[in-house]
């Protein structure tokens, strides 16, 4: 599987059409990351992210452009997002919206994930980029923020529909300029080397109207939608879609289950509920989650204990060697050997 995971043609078709809005020979940039009109015939289909990333490094560096990425978002349109954009268009709500697009994105990609957090003062629309390396990350990251805000912008009718400030990880650009330019796409102060990158706003954002809402038409689509990713081996079960949230937090802060049920859009009671009428569990979810990342990392890393419990976000390392043990009858050094010696075998 390729780590940097797909996009999906439809979605890599708005930076074809950004590099040749810059009179960028797209075909060469094609021949150069080793892909072919063939291939991006179908909309539907499928490139793998490191295909992909080889293709959008082309792009920027024969667009002569420093900001590709924030400039490519202005030309996102609803087929830009396959069907999940047409979802997003027959919501009540953008807050509904964002929820549908945490549910089905993989369908535009699996380059990062969407994550909406709630506090008591503003809201905040994350996306994790699934890509570490630069200029694609930076790129990347500014289209993602940029598309959403230009998206929104066409579905409530409102052009000047501008969040109270965007945070961008990435070092603030060199020249003035360039942060004009952020500051002219977005409509608001954009502040740089932050924790995150992201759209923050006042939560009655989320509550703002869509212009087209349409409740039969929606149920439809996400029908359609299920049974995509159903075909491409992708669940949309509550239960399968907190696992790959928290699949997607490890390695950091590992979220608690109010974080995990305010991102699904529910409370917490509502998600236990729910979790159980699909036979699972909150507890049993990040039982599962913990235990297939201390296998692959027993296995295949020279990680020690103590890392591989930080990590998973145990209190610290005896934790985990009893729920590991608990789960395995095997202590995880015992567990690693064993697996060393059938690796040999």
């Amino acid at each position: 599987m390729d780590p940097l995971g797909f996009i999906s043609v439809a979605a890599l078709r708005q930076y074809l059409a950004s590099a040749r809005a810059r009179e960028v020979d797209v075909d060469q940039a094609l021949a150069a990351a080793g892909l072919t009109e063939d291939e991006l015939a179908d909309p539907e289909a499928r490139i793998r992210g490191g295909r992909f990333e080889r293709l959008l490094n082309e792009l920027i560096r024969r667009s002569d452009d420093p900001l590709f990425g924030l400039h490519t978002c202005e030309l996102v349109q609803p087929g830009s997002y396959n069907v999940m954009g047409y979802i997003a268009m027959s919501a009540a709500t953008i807050g509904e919206a964002l929820s549908k697009v945490s549910r089905y994105e993989k369908l535009v990609g699996d380059m990062g994930t969407t994550e909406t957090r709630l506090h008591a003062d503003r809201s905040e629309i994350l996306w994790h980029c699934r890509y570490p390396r630069q200029p694609a990350r930076r790129h990347l990251i500014d289209n993602v923020l940029g598309s959403w805000l230009h998206y929104t912008r066409w579905l409530t009718g409102d052009l000047h529909l501008a969040p109270d400030e965007v945070w961008f990880e990435h070092p603030e650009p060199r020249y003035l300029h360039e942060v004009h330019e952020y500051q002219r796409v977005f409509g608001c102060p954009v502040r740089f080397r932050r924790p995150y990158s992201a759209l923050i706003g006042h939560p009655r954002m989320l509550d703002y109207p869509l212009r087209q809402p349409d409740a039969t038409l929606l149920s439809t689509l996400e029908a359609h939608a299920a049974r995509q990713l159903r075909a491409l081996g992708i669940a949309t079960s509550l239960g399968e879609r907190v696992r790959q949230y928290l699949q997607a937090a490890l390695g950091g802060p590992l979220p608690d289950r109010d974080q995990v049920a305010r991102a699904m859009r529910l409370n917490t009671r509502t998600l236990h509920r729910r979790l159980a009428a699909e036979g699972t569990g909150w507890q049993r979810i990040l039982d599962e989650v913990r235990m297939e990342r201390a296998r692959q990392q027993l296995r295949d890393s020279d990680l020690s204990q103590t890392d591989i419990a930080l990590d998973l976000g145990y209190a610290d390392i005896r934790c985990f060697q009893r729920s590991f043990k608990r789960h395995t009858g095997l202590t995880p050094g015992q567990w690693r050997r064993q697996a060393h010696v059938e690796a040999l075998s």
